[in-house]
């Protein structure tokens, strides 16, 4: 039955991971066959994860990239040729490397509350990858009524007429428009993408078409607004004939079985990695929910 393996980025926030790692394996273990513990090189507050790599033992595989890449942007793909560097960014050492059908990704700061890994398995189909799509939130095609994550594939406007709206209808990162969009294929929108704090990717066809077999860059490169928009960009706009270009993304809501940023009193996580005491009230909650929850855990 086992089919999926787990990739999960690991900055900081030792509680909270250990809670989003127990929260999918009581949810969702029947299908997890091995986890990818990528531990960043540089890590904030002298945070360790020992006891929770103790604890899961054989099924995490350990992982810590050669290079600190952070969230800067890197732009240049001819950088990701090389094999090093490249699996430094995040998840991509478990897309290289896994020999599951399937790549299960979540952050670290995930409470699960269901079954995510087996709702995911059920529709995803012969999708490229599933999960929640688009930060619409900050899009301009959101607020002018136009566009939604269910019907982000349809709405496909040119240049000109994306920056008539965009202009109308500003939002949070309306300024960063200019230079992070492809002015030629604008489509998918700047703020499109599969977002990575809960998403399925099918190996099957995502390794044939993203580095360093395929075109696309890394799915977890900070390449564009965000991370993961320059992959959706790429893959969205395969040629037809090549592999997945038919497939697509399938838009899943991930949030009735995953709650992301659950310990924060910002309702993100990246604002704690700079913020002592936001930081340490996230991590005193998740420490509680896991005094509560799994008692055996040694925290």
């Amino acid at each position: 039955m086992k089919k999926v393996d787990v990739a999960i980025n690991v900055y900081g926030k030792p509680a909270q991971t250990a809670v989003t790692l127990l929260s999918l394996i009581e949810h969702s273990g029947q299908w997890i066959d091995r986890i990818w513990f990528i531990e960043e090189r540089r890590q904030p507050f002298d945070a360790r994860f020992d006891e929770l790599k103790n604890y899961l033992g054989d099924r995490l595989i350990h992982y810590r990239p050669w290079f600190w890449l952070s969230v800067r942007s890197r732009s240049l793909r001819l950088a990701y040729k090389v094999g090093p560097l490249r699996r430094s960014v995040r998840y991509q050492v478990a897309w290289e490397r896994s020999k599951q059908p399937f790549l299960f990704i979540t952050h670290n700061d995930v409470l699960h509350r269901g079954d995510v890994i087996g709702a995911l398995l059920e529709h995803v189909g012969n999708h490229i990858a599933i999960g929640p799509v688009g930060q619409c939130w900050n899009c301009s095609a959101s607020s002018a009524g136009l566009c939604s994550s269910e019907k982000f594939d349809k709405y496909r406007p040119g240049y000109q007429e994306w920056l008539r709206v965009s202009t109308q209808f500003k939002g949070a990162r309306s300024e960063q428009y200019e230079w992070t969009m492809d002015h030629r294929k604008p489509w998918p929108l700047p703020e499109c993408r599969l977002n990575e704090w809960s998403a399925m990717i099918n190996l099957q066809v995502a390794k044939k078409v993203t580095m360093p077999v395929g075109p696309a860059v890394p799915f977890g490169a900070s390449f564009g607004l965000d991370i993961g928009t320059q992959w959706f960009h790429d893959v969205m706009n395969m040629p037809l004939g090549a592999p997945g270009s038919k497939l697509g993304v399938k838009h899943f809501d991930t949030m009735p079985f995953a709650l992301h940023a659950w310990a924060s009193t910002t309702g993100g996580g990246h604002a704690a990695l700079s913020h002592k005491a936001t930081y340490d009230a996230g991590e005193a909650l998740a420490l509680q929910h896991l005094r509560t929850h799994y008692s055996n855990f040694p925290c």
